[in-house]
């Protein structure tokens, strides 16, 4: 499996160049060939142009996803990297609570930096010779720019004019995961409508030739990103929606806590055992309040009754692992990032004058936000 090399350019974040990259070069090359053969240019200055026309195109990405994470990161994301690949490129940060303000201007300064590349290379074609291989190359990447500002300025889910969409919607419906909503499936129009263009083109010529095949090829590889996409925020908007429900205290268990050593007597043979959790309070470590384990009501009901006074609880128990300890306030996001901050297979919820509420199982909450 091939890797994508990391590159270091300046202020930018890591660099990550997919090797889809080329084929995005090539693809390029192979579309925009005829036209510039059709236009007089000589053969050799016809392939030199459309190779380099497709290599300014990823500068042109690159231009475009550099200003989402300098934008980004002057409003406090933490940037990770970006991304050149097959279907582009794309910026990974993350941002625990951004302005709305923030979103939008993250959002819309990658199609303002593909605009401000298409008028530097306007204006290198009026200072050109008309008719020049200079000419042609700056003529083709402004229009080309200008393309891929107006096309992620579509108001559909992933593209920024979409993000930017959702961020207005969001506010105003005071619905973040109905305005997702919205524009995923704005965006999945859009992907349809990609499709059916070049469709419509080949029916009303009767007939695909080999340009328009490949351009039709390119469109479903377009298309099918689109709707990934549109799907992916689709998922994520009900994953927040589950996320958002969540509440500490009403998803924590009572349970009654048990020292590993007390005797199995000091529990009534007719017990939920499901409610018992013993609690070893001497291996306690970093956000653990120590090692927890669980009765195993097979286990209990074989020991007889008389030898019951003398067996410890943890004799008959399965251990769980660390216990780690969750506030009773702590809800939605807020709830789930401490879970993640210092994950463990169970938590126990405790009130503000420190007694315990009840326990929450990493397992049934995973359960909760897969929507089962």
């Amino acid at each position: 499996m091939m890797t994508s090399p990391t590159l270091r350019l300046g202020p930018l974040p890591p660099l990550r160049v997919s090797p889809g990259t080329l084929i995005t070069v090539l693809l390029f090359a192979v579309i925009m060939y005829p036209s510039l053969a059709r236009g007089g240019v000589a053969p050799t200055t016809a392939v030199l142009l459309a190779i380099g026309i497709g290599l300014f195109m990823i500068v042109s990405v690159l231009v475009h996803e550099g200003a989402h994470a300098l934008v980004a990161r002057a409003f406090g994301a933490s940037v990770d990297h970006i991304a050149l690949t097959l279907w582009g490129g794309h910026t990974q940060y993350r941002s625990r609570q951004m302005s709305t303000l923030g979103s939008l201007l993250v959002s819309l300064s990658g199609p303002l930096a593909n605009l401000l590349l298409a008028g530097l290379c306007f204006g290198a074609v009026q200072l050109s010779e008309p008719g020049t291989a200079l000419s042609v190359f700056v003529s083709i990447s402004s229009w080309l720019n200008l393309v891929l500002a107006v096309f992620n300025l579509l108001p559909g889910l992933p593209m920024d004019g979409g993000c930017a969409l959702e961020t207005l919607l969001g506010a105003a419906l005071k619905s973040p995961e109905l305005g997702t909503r919205i524009t995923a499936w704005l965006g999945r129009a859009i992907a349809v409508a990609v499709v059916a263009y070049p469709l419509w083109r080949i029916m009303r010529d009767g007939g695909a030739g080999g340009f328009s095949l490949l351009t039709l090829v390119w469109a479903l590889l377009i298309a099918g990103m689109l709707w990934q996409g549109a799907t992916q925020a689709l998922t994520g908007a009900a994953l927040q929606g589950r996320i958002r429900t969540l509440d500490a205290t009403s998803l924590a268990t009572p349970v009654r806590i048990l020292a590993p050593q007390a005797p199995l007597a000091d529990l009534d043979p007719s017990a939920d055992l499901s409610t018992v959790l013993i609690l070893d309070r001497t291996t306690t470590g970093p956000g653990s309040v120590g090692r927890a384990s669980r009765i195993d009501p097979a286990a209990a009901a074989a020991v007889p009754a008389a030898q019951r006074p003398g067996t410890p609880v943890l004799a008959v128990a399965r251990a769980i692992g660390e216990l780690g300890a969750l506030p009773a306030s702590l809800r939605g996001d807020d709830l789930i990032e401490a879970m993640l901050s210092r994950p463990a297979p169970a938590y126990l919820v405790l009130a503000e004058d420190g007694s315990a509420r009840g326990v929450i199982m990493s397992a049934d909450v995973n359960a909760l936000l897969r929507g089962r």
